[in-house]
């Protein structure tokens, strides 16, 4: 796993970058608490992690 844009990870999802921060929003307070900042770009790789497995996002 590595660290991704929002926009890639949005783009692997086939989603908007739009749905993509209406996705993160329930993991926002588990972003918080990881010191991942709301407002960005690049997604540490436990991040991408917890979504990509959360939503079934093929990031490999």
């Amino acid at each position: 796993m590595r660290a991704m844009s929002k926009q890639e990870l949005a783009d692997r999802a086939g989603v908007g970058r739009g749905t993509m921060s209406k996705w993160i929003k329930p993991f926002q307070k588990q972003f918080d608490e990881w010191g991942i900042s709301r407002k960005a770009k690049l997604l540490p790789p436990k991040a991408v992690k917890l979504l990509s497995d959360y939503y079934c996002i093929d990031v490999d």
